[in-house]
């Protein structure tokens, strides 16, 4: 049954005594099979409630808005990214594949903000292309110089997104997010509360480690999207165990009955093929 008031610990220890058992069975296969079945999770709930909307935050090539949009009609998808040399590589491909592909770092303020770009010589030979650029400095992660981008709240981007009526309004509509923006969902939560309570579900990158200087790690995303409605519901252990991706629910806007279900086919999933 889902406890849609778990604490961030309780939900740690329960996933971790399942995670663990298959780690230790099948190893890396497992925790690949773990991201999939999570994966499968959040896009069988958009299935299951007719979502239209989606918000992808720290995008990259977006390939969840361009699936969203292609499994569905009448969906509308905003993809945000911050690096330049991404969005220059991408956007032409995602517009025409119906994704609004959007040039900023979202934070917790608007106005300009600095990325710290990796320019190792494989990034240097590479464009500059890759997925995993922070607007956080990380101490193990030296090879950077820091650019500036333009930056956003997520509130402040989806206002004038809908004001424009280039996206439905999510106290109407509802939409999913997806998040990965490398230690910074923090900022994100804090300045997207309007937009994120408004929200049927988020599936976010979290840390157990501090990866990123100053960044918030699980607990603290817990309790930072508790207040706002939400839960965690589900969890993979694809990078255990500093790193790994979390579905939660929002505990008023989703019925417990699909969560049950749709929890057991996640787990079921996790079993190997006979």
């Amino acid at each position: 049954m889902i406890d849609k008031h778990i604490s961030a610990d309780a939900f740690s220890s329960f996933t971790d005594r399942i995670h663990q058992a298959g780690i230790e069975k099948s190893g890396k296969a497992y925790k690949q099979r773990s991201h999939s079945a999570l994966v499968s999770a959040f896009f069988k709930t958009i299935d299951h409630l007719s979502v239209s909307s989606i918000l992808e935050i720290g995008a990259f090539q977006a390939e969840v808005s361009r699936r969203f949009i292609s499994e569905g009609s009448a969906r509308h998808a905003l993809a945000v990214e911050a690096n330049p040399y991404n969005v220059e590589k991408f956007q032409n491909s995602l517009i025409a594949a119906g994704v609004q592909y959007h040039h900023a770092a979202v934070q917790d303020h608007d106005g300009a903000c600095v990325l710290q770009l990796h320019v190792t010589d494989i990034d240097i030979e590479n464009g500059y292309i890759r997925g995993n650029n922070s607007i956080l400095k990380s101490d193990a992660r030296t090879e950077t110089r820091a650019i500036s981008v333009p930056g956003t709240t997520l509130d402040a981007l989806v206002t004038s997104y809908v004001t424009s009526q280039s996206f439905p309004d999510p106290a109407v509509s509802h939409p999913a997010l997806w998040i990965d923006v490398e230690g910074a969902l923090d900022l994100v939560i804090k300045g997207g509360q309007q937009t994120i309570a408004n929200s049927l579900m988020i599936f976010a990158e979290v840390e157990t480690e501090r990866l990123w200087n100053q960044q918030a790690i699980f607990p603290e995303i817990a309790a930072l999207l508790n207040p706002l409605g939400f839960f965690p519901w589900l969890r993979d252990c694809e990078y255990e165990p500093e790193q790994f991706n979390v579905l939660f629910a929002h505990r008023d806007l989703i019925d417990t009955t699909l969560l049950d279900e749709l929890a057991t086919q996640f787990y079921n999933e996790l079993q190997p093929a006979s």
